[in-house]
């Protein structure tokens, strides 16, 4: 398959991913009834992935041919594009029953290593951005937007 098809296809893919969550978005009931809900981040998130996967599929069939090269390098990229499907489900699965907080820390660490390569790996201030980030971003939830994000297995 050539570049500008698997392009095609995974903007094609995205799109109908980022049509699909907006939509389920939609039926999200507010836990706390607040201007922005419960909704509101899932929705953006759809919104953004459809914009993104827009503008890919538009540059991809108006844009010239890309070198050979570099459409070596996208295939060695295959493996980083898989994993972080895989880690996305595996967080998406785990966020109830094991809660924002570890389920966040687990996953910002294990995809930031995916996507880092041998140069620049840092794993000890990928541990400190994997735990500030969500620690940060629950307090914000918490004391500023007043809703509770799911506690999980260590109830906090």
């Amino acid at each position: 398959m050539t570049s500008k098809k698997s392009d095609i296809l995974c903007s094609t893919i995205f799109l109908v991913f980022g049509s699909t969550m907006a939509y389920f978005s939609l039926g999200i009931n507010k836990m706390i009834e607040t201007d922005v809900g419960s909704g509101f981040v899932p929705r953006f998130i759809a919104i953004c992935i459809m914009v993104v996967a827009a503008a890919k599929l538009i540059l991809t069939l108006t844009g010239k041919p890309i070198a050979a090269a570099t459409a070596k390098a996208s295939n060695n990229d295959l493996l980083g594009g898989v994993g972080t499907v895989a880690l996305m489900a595996a967080y998406v699965l785990s966020f109830e029953s094991v809660g924002f907080l570890l389920s966040s820390i687990v996953y910002l660490f294990a995809q930031i290593l995916l996507m880092s390569n041998r140069e620049n790996r840092k794993p000890l201030m990928f541990a400190v951005i994997s735990v500030v980030l969500p620690l940060v971003i629950g307090l914000l939830f918490v004391f500023v937007i007043k809703m509770p994000l799911p506690k999980g297995i260590l109830g906090f």
